[in-house]
């Protein structure tokens, strides 16, 4: 027998890590535990909350649930989560269904919105997707003003992310152009960060003034990011990088990054990232829109600004990827460039525009190396300006 809910509007923070503590949480509103008819957690209102405002460990769990239309706030500081999902999914028969989402749902002023790990067959709906085009509808999610980020995403797979409304998550972080290291310390979270993902959605969501990256992909394979829309990132929008190969990146409308607009990026040769993770490749950008990226007259002065920038740029020896149809405006440094980071003594460690350091690829991971552009093709794009090192378009 449930425990009753009690309160509607307010709750103390919920951890789930047995069956028994559905029951035992005084915060399940409806719902008998079956994939059919999972158990609801909420509405509910969990406010300063020091540490983890909703936790579910699925190491022990048989029961589905779903997290509907919570409102979670941090106490201000930068140590605690909003909801934690971790070990979902992993093990039984029939599968559990978990997922969180409504358009009820706000989480704010905490380190990290959402954080999913070791999972699988998770999803995170925020309920706004606009069914007109990218981004969100009027109505939605939202996960805002979170200190490191909206969504996490590691060690998973099958994670659908749609819906959501993010806001003014994230730092400015201290990026890593030279390893592109994907610690948290060099990127942060943003508005969605995969790593170690696979076979995953990031769909419809809109992410506004998140940094250092709207949505990124670190060492993420067979992903697919659709119809989202971003705006005013340090320091790009979207970056599949550090052997994330075979995603697709489509639909999407994105403009004012700091930097880049669209990454596919491979570290520099030697470094212990590339020996670790390997590669990019295969990745497929197709029908995506940037516009007006570019950097500021501060970030200029203080040289914090990679001689590679542009609008849809692939970086040292990512090979075998396609970027086919997309459009570029008035983006700093061009619309479509091929680059490598070149070492130089800077706060950032590589030359710094001005001027702009394209077409001088020497690293090859594949493709048929520097002589067949590593095997990346450009095609059907539409842009002012394309470096000359890339076919016409």
């Amino acid at each position: 027998m449930l425990a009753q809910a009690g309160d509607v509007s307010s709750h103390d923070p919920i951890a789930i890590r047995q069956d028994a503590d559905f029951g035992a949480c005084a915060c399940v509103t409806s719902g008998s535990g079956t994939n059919a008819d999972p158990f609801v957690i909420g509405p509910w209102a969990i406010n300063k909350v020091n540490g983890i405002g909703i936790l579910v460990d699925g190491t022990q769990l048989s029961r589905s649930f779903v997290i509907l239309n919570v409102t979670i706030a941090g106490n201000g500081t930068n140590t605690s989560t909003g909801i934690v999902l971790q070990n979902i999914n992993t093990s039984g028969t029939p599968a559990i269904v978990a997922g969180v989402g409504g358009n009820g749902t706000t989480i704010q002023a905490l380190n990290i919105g959402i954080q999913v790990a070791n999972s699988s067959h998770v999803v995170l709906d925020g309920g706004g997707a606009n069914p007109a085009g990218p981004g969100v509808s009027s109505i939605t999610g939202a996960i805002n003003h979170n200190f490191n980020g909206a969504v996490d995403v590691e060690n998973s797979s099958d994670i659908t992310v749609r819906g959501w409304q993010f806001s003014s998550n994230g730092q400015d972080q201290n990026p890593d152009w030279i390893a592109l290291d994907p610690s948290l310390a060099h990127w942060g979270v943003g508005g969605v960060r995969f790593f170690r993902v696979a076979d995953s959605l990031i769909d419809h969501n809109a992410a506004n003034n998140c940094t250092s990256i709207s949505f990124s992909l670190f060492y993420s394979n067979r992903n697919t990011v659709t119809y989202n829309a971003a705006d005013y990132p340090f320091t790009m929008n979207f970056m599949v990088a550090d052997g994330s190969s075979y995603n697709t990146v489509t639909g999407n409308v994105a403009g004012t990054g700091d930097f880049i607009g669209y990454l596919v990026a491979d570290p520099l040769p030697g470094t212990a990232t590339l020996a670790t993770f390997g590669s990019s490749h295969n990745n497929l950008l197709n029908g995506n829109i940037s516009h007006t990226d570019g950097p500021t007259g501060t970030e200029i002065k203080t040289s914090v600004v990679p001689a590679f920038l542009g609008g849809f740029v692939i970086l040292n020896g990512a090979y075998d990827n396609q970027i086919l149809g997309n459009q570029d405006w008035a983006s700093t440094g061009g619309g479509f460039a091929w680059a490598q980071a070149a070492l130089a003594s800077s706060p950032i460690g590589v030359a710094t525009y001005k001027p702009v350091l394209h077409c001088n690829v020497t690293a090859s991971g594949g493709g048929g190396g520097v002589a067949n552009l590593n095997g990346n093709v450009w095609s059907g794009n539409i842009s002012k300006t394309i470096d000359s090192c890339i076919p016409p378009q």
